[in-house]
């Protein structure tokens, strides 16, 4: 089915030229409601003539297949797509007397408060990002940058949360749910007073347009298409209030596998074709804390979040002491040496993401705003697995193509030194993909060390034999053992990047390094135009997903030689086996099946070496002014990923006009150095 709009190519190409951005008046009117509520038509006929077809090739593919283990795959195929044709819809309109009368309903509401009620609202948090977002999208090329999380996934709402201490689920948009007797359907009701920014209602329709949105072909987004595509079965409505979503497959953990979030009929009525140009610096109107308003964007320089007026959810149990602040401001720093001398100017109250790195921690933080009791240290334990860190090969790109070479890079690859030298010991190394996933456990795998003589043995099975001069080795064509390492240029990136080229070329290894400021260094990665590149997923629990990252379907285009981009396979691998791994994962109906799946992928990946482990902590580190304040005797958030991803904390103004009063005066305070542990559930000075 295809869909025409007059085309407003002409305006994007102008404003790109110029340098500009394009805003709302840019672009000619264009009103795409009609087209969106043809879609759910166009979709159902498009699910149900991809389920006929299944039913008919499969059993002549059972008829084929010799193998029992894939025989039984594929019979368990055909009775699922048989029950699936009997509600073959993927969008239903319903009524409210369609529901089910049997439900249990749940609210989470005796699960512990959130934050700390002596928290005070107001004030303003300045912290920084080391380059100005591509776009203000969330979805669509570039949509997923690093500045997603601040925007987006740090502070908007969906149907449901798990909550950060204890991992259940608890009320969002959604006030109460209801898992259906197979576990594969959620039904929620929504909270009535639940509002957008703009004051609009958030109805069932609003959970519609995100489906839409994310099965529409306009973005690139083929991660979102096939996640939506094949992981939901159905969205329907009852009224405006009212709807259910269920899963292809039943899940545990049914109602966190089907939360998502609303986006705003009204805002989006222009999607369309020129989506990623129309709405590139467009802001979205929010069902969370915080907003961000046009007048607040400062290209190259700023972008600043405020706290919604009279938020709707202001007062709810699991929100009232959170999202204190009333404006965070973003201000790019791009050379990060400059933070800390920004940081100790009072220019930004809190640094977290350079604390990570010995020297500052140890050494460049000992400074008489820290003696003097003006700057605070804090150590967070937490719960939460080590972000998927390491050197991502691109194995479309020769000789990666080789498995010895890449068991010759891991054992090449000094990891190991850098966590005791240059990270002085305070990180681990890690050893698989998915470990410090608490539900599953972590597979009995080891990353290879760092040995000269296997590594040389492995390049030599790759035809590297001789050494020359300057001590890399070449094969018997003359070609270098030279590979480029792409990675985003940070203080301490580059000084682990100069160790690891140190220490390789003990093993006749050279690696070249080419450090790119964070947003040019996301593109040229998620366009797969790199060797290898030195990239630290985030880790989201409860449990791994492989599928995103390691199945075929994201790794080439139709030609099967051509990288896909704007997908997270960033190896640009594809193998069978890992790809029925993926599947078994995704579509596990309990934890030991998940466990299963889990350990298998990590087994490929560790046999193929694609990837090779870097480190982990299980603690982060932040030193921040002391009129920001934390809960009362702990942190308060033991599953966390960053001391502000929670938003528990606050501003109060009254001590930081007292510590600047002190500053002026001489006056001091006592050095505090805070760790924050959420196993003695307490937080303690030293």
């Amino acid at each position: 089915m295809k869909f025409s709009v007059s085309s407003s190519l002409f305006t994007v190409l102008l404003a790109s030229l110029l340098g500009g951005a394009l805003h709302a008046a840019d672009f000619p009117p264009y009103d795409g409601t009609k087209e969106r509520d043809a879609f759910w038509e166009f979709y159902n006929k498009k699910v149900l003539a991809g389920l006929q077809n299944q039913e008919k090739e499969l059993p002549a593919q059972i008829a084929k297949e010799t193998d029992a283990v894939a025989k039984a795959d594929l019979e368990a195929q055909l009775t699922a797509t048989r029950e699936r044709l009997q509600h073959p819809e993927y969008f239903t309109f319903a009524k409210p007397e369609d529901i089910p009368t049997d439900l249990k309903w749940e609210n989470g509401m005796d699960e512990p408060e959130i934050g700390d009620a002596n928290a005070k609202k107001g004030g303003t948090m300045r912290q920084y990002i080391l380059s100005f977002p591509p776009t203000l999208r969330i979805l669509g090329e570039n949509g997923n940058s690093s500045f997603r999380g601040y925007q987006y996934d740090d502070v908007e709402m969906a149907l449901i949360n798990l909550h950060p201490e204890t991992g259940h689920v608890i009320p969002c948009i959604a006030k109460e749910w209801a898992v259906s007797p197979d576990n594969r359907t959620v039904y929620f009701r929504l909270d009535p007073e639940a509002t957008f920014s703009d004051g609009t209602p958030i109805t069932a329709d609003d959970f519609f347009t995100q489906f839409y949105m994310q099965l529409s072909e306009y973005p690139k987004n083929p991660f979102g298409n096939q996640w939506y595509a094949e992981n939901y079965a159905n969205i329907t409505r009852y009224d405006e209030h009212t709807l259910s979503i269920s899963l292809t497959e039943p899940k545990p953990l049914a109602p966190y596998y089907v939360s998502t979030t609303p986006l705003s009929s009204r805002f989006y009525s222009e999607f369309g074709p020129d989506f990623e140009q129309r709405y590139q610096w467009r802001c979205r109107p929010t069902a969370g804390a915080y907003v961000i308003h046009e007048e607040d964007i400062h290209f190259g320089r700023s972008v600043t979040l405020s706290r919604v007026k009279d938020w709707w959810a202001k007062d709810k149990k699991f929100y009232r002491n959170r999202y204190n602040v009333d404006h965070i401001v973003y201000r790019v720093v791009r050379l990060q040496e400059k933070v800390l001398e920004l940081f100790r100017q009072g220019e930004l109250d809190v640094e977290q993401l350079m604390m990570g790195i010995p020297e500052y921690w140890y050494e460049k933080l000992e400074i008489p705003e820290v003696f003097n009791g003006y700057i605070h240290k804090a150590k967070f334990y937490n719960i939460w697995p080590g972000s998927e860190a390491g050197l991502w090969l691109n194995l479309a790109m020769p000789p990666l193509n080789n498995k010895e070479i890449r068991l010759g890079l891991c054992y090449a690859t000094n990891y190991q030194k850098v966590i005791d030298f240059d990270l002085r010991g305070d990180f681990q190394r890690l050893n698989t993909f998915s470990q410090g996933f608490p539900l599953i456990g972590d597979p009995p795998i080891k990353a290879r060390p760092f040995d000269v003589q296997i590594a040389r043995e492995h390049f030599a099975k790759a035809g590297y034999t001789k050494q020359g001069n300057d001590g890399v080795l070449i094969n018997d064509k003359g070609e270098r053992l030279s590979l480029t390492i792409l990675h985003r240029k940070s203080e301490i990136v580059q000084k682990v990047m100069q160790r690891l080229k140190e220490e390789a070329i003990k093993c006749g290894l050279e690696y070249k390094l080419e450090g790119m400021d964070s947003t040019a260094y996301f593109q040229k990665v998620t366009q797969k135009k790199h060797q290898l590149a030195s990239v630290a997923f985030s880790v989201t629990p409860p449990i791994p997903d492989h599928y995103q990252g390691w199945h075929s379907k994201d790794a080439f285009m139709e030609d099967g030689k051509t990288p896909r981009p704007n997908t997270n396979n960033l190896c640009s691998f594809a193998d069978p086996r890992m790809d029925k791994f993926c599947e078994d994962e995704r579509h596990a109906t309990t934890i030991e099946a998940i466990r299963v799946a889990s350990w298998g992928a990590d087994q490929i990946i560790h046999d193929e070496a694609p990837w090779i482990p870097a480190y982990e902590q299980n603690y982060y580190r932040v030193a921040y002014w002391r009129w920001v304040q934390w809960p009362a005797k702990t942190f308060n958030v033991a599953i966390s990923e960053l001391p502000m991803s929670s938003h528990v904390h606050w501003i109060d103004e009254d001590v930081k006009r007292e510590t600047e009063a002190a500053m002026r005066s001489g006056k001091t305070f006592p050095e505090t150095d805070l760790v924050f542990d959420q196993n003695l559930k307490s937080g303690g000075t030293k």
